[in-house]
């Protein structure tokens, strides 16, 4: 009988350490959506516990092909639900991460003032924040590779003369998919910018040394 190693550390609300005899991997997410990043590279999947249909950015869908399109457009319905949670649980990883950031910022310049060994521990923050923002952009970009996989399964739904209400909230859905998208693309934008003035901080502290 063969022995499987596995262990799952919690590092942070939504964030998860894996470790194997396959390697080290991070996990960020939950229930109904998780990016998964390792030395293979990243995977996603998004689907609601319960109903047998999940998509996964390396196998596409499953448990899809005996769904009626009003039960597919439903359960299409729910992923875009949790996907919403999962995006809103990505802004405050961002506010966290900032507010750590600023507080070793006013560490480095507390007391007699920036030195060459405070500076060394200043730079430690600023690798541990970019490493954290950059998780949040792949899971950000992950779930947007999602939101499309998802738009094109709800654009092949089609209904009979009288599917209106089905027609209407397969319009809704799209709509609201849309708006998860320019989210998304917010988001992103927001990652990058911060990212950006956290290197010209670290910049401007270490010509004050």
């Amino acid at each position: 009988m063969a022995f499987r190693f596995q262990k799952r550390i919690k590092i942070a609300p939504g964030v998860r350490l894996n470790i194997s005899k396959s390697g080290v991997s991070t996990s960020i997410g939950g229930r109904g959506g998780t990016v998964n990043l390792s030395s293979k590279g990243i995977r996603t999947t998004v689907g609601v516990p319960g109903t047998g249909m999940s998509w996964s950015k390396q196998k596409g869908w499953a448990g899809s092909a005996n769904l009626k399109p009003a039960e597919e457009l439903m359960q299409l319905g729910k992923l875009l639900e949790k996907m919403a949670k999962t995006f809103n649980s990505l802004s405050p990883k961002i506010n966290k991460t900032s507010g750590k950031w600023n507080k070793a910022v006013e560490s480095f310049e507390a007391g007699l003032g920036p030195s060459a060994t405070k500076f060394l521990t200043l730079r430690k923050h600023f690798e541990g924040a970019l490493a954290d923002y950059q998780a949040v952009e792949d899971a950000v970009t992950n779930q947007r590779e999602a939101l499309n996989a998802i738009t094109v399964r709800l654009s092949g739904l089609s209904f009979g003369f009288f599917g209106g209400k089905w027609k209407s909230s397969k319009k809704d859905l799209l709509v609201l998919a849309k708006e998860h998208k320019a989210g998304a693309m917010l988001l992103t934008d927001a990652v990058n910018r911060i990212r950006k003035e956290v290197n010209n901080e670290l910049k401007a502290a270490e010509k004050s040394i």
